[in-house]
C-alpha cells in the first residue's frame, strides 16, 4: 500500500500502467477503484495514477469544512504529482472528481497537458426540477448528518434507498453496489463531500474561459448537470463537446463502451496532432 502524508491525512494512491502520466479524480461516495473498468484500456498506454480523495477509501479525512474543499483536494493532487516527480500530465475526473480536475486546472494549468472533465459538478447549475426550497434542503442536511452520527453511514444508505422507493424502484444490483461505495466513506467523508457538492462552486470559476489545454467534456442528456456542461462547451475554447443519449450521472457507469470510445479518440487525436474541437454525440 503506498500513502502519502499531507498535512494531518494519509492520502492512498495506486500507480498502473507505463507510459504518459494519467490522473484521474474519484467521485463522491466512490474510491479510485471504482475506475477500475476504465484502467483495464488506459494502462495499455498511459501510466495511470489514482488516489483516494479525502475521507473516501484508505484515505484519512480531518474534521471541519476548512479541511475539505475543492482546492483543498486539487491542492493534495498538486502534492502528489510534486511527491511523483511529475511535471505535466493528462487530468480527468468524473462527477466531484471532474470538480476537482477543473479547479487543479485553474490553479495550476501548466501542470495539465490535457483535460477530461466527465459529468462535472460545481458549477451549481442544473437541471430545472421539483422546487426545493433553502430550508428544505437544510433541514435536509441535517438529518442526514444526524443518523450519519448516530447510526453510521450504512444506516443513511437504507434509510435514503427506503425514500427513493417511493418515486423510483433501483435493481437490486445497482442498490447492492451504492451500498457497497457508502460502505468504504468515513463519517468525515461523508459528511463533507456531500456539503461541498450541495454548497460550493468551484472557486475562480469565472476564469474558465482562460483554459487553453485541449478539454474533453462529457455529460448524459438525462444527467441534471447538462446546463453546467453546455455552459463548459460554450466557455472552453479548445475542447470537445460528447453528449451520450438516453444516459445519467456518471457516464462511465451508464455508458461505459461509449465513455471509452469518446475518451479513446480525443486522446487518439491529441496524441497525433489532430483538431480536437467538434461535438460529438455518442
Amino acid at each position: 500500500m503506498t500513502t502519502l502524508k499531507i498535512g494531518s491525512i494519509h492520502l492512498h494512491y495506486e500507480i498502473l500502467g507505463s507510459g504518459e502520466p494519467m490522473f484521474l479524480n474519484n467521485g463522491a461516495s466512490s474510491t479510485c477503484h471504482s475506475w477500475d473498468p476504465q484502467l483495464k484500456w488506459l494502462v495499455n498506454n498511459y501510466k495511470v495514477i489514482i488516489h483516494d480523495a479525502r475521507g473516501q477509501g484508505l484515505t484519512s479525512a480531518p474534521r471541519g469544512e476548512g479541511q475539505n474543499s475543492y482546492e483543498i483536494l486539487a491542492d493534495d493532487l498538486n502534492y502528489l504529482m510534486e511527491h511523483l516527480g511529475i511535471k505535466c500530465a493528462i487530468v480527468g475526473g468524473s462527477s466531484m472528481g471532474g470538480a476537482v480536475s477543473h479547479t487543479f486546472a485553474l490553479k495550476y494549468p501548466q501542470k495539465v497537458k490535457a483535460l477530461i472533465l466527465s459529468d462535472n459538478v460545481g458549477h451549481l447549475m442544473t437541471k430545472p426540477g421539483p422546487t426545493v426550497s433553502r430550508e428544505e434542503m437544510e433541514q435536509l442536511r441535517k438529518k442526514r448528518e444526524y443518523v450519519i452520527h448516530k447510526y453510521g453511514v450504512m444506516e443513511w444508505g437504507y434509510r435514503e434507498m427506503e425514500m427513493a422507493q417511493e418515486s423510483v424502484i433501483e435493481p437490486k444490483d445497482e442498490q447492492l453496489e451504492k451500498l457497497q461505495r457508502l460502505a468504504k466513506l468515513s463519517v468525515n467523508g461523508a459528511i463533507y463531500s456531500y456539503r461541498l457538492l450541495t454548497r460550493t462552486k468551484i472557486p475562480g470559476i469565472e476564469r474558465t474561459k482562460g483554459l487553453t489545454m485541449p478539454t474533453l467534456i462529457i455529460i448524459g442528456d438525462q444527467d441534471e448537470n447538462l446546463p453546467g456542461a453546455e455552459w463548459l462547451r460554450d466557455t472552453i475554447p479548445n475542447r470537445r463537446y460528447a453528449l451520450f443519449t438516453k444516459a445519467g450521472h456518471p457516464t462511465r457507469y451508464t455508458k461505459p463502451d461509449a465513455w471509452r470510445k469518446a475518451t479513446e479518440k480525443f486522446l487518439h487525436d491529441l496524441e497525433t496532432g489532430k483538431n480536437i474541437r467538434k461535438d460529438c454525440i455518442y
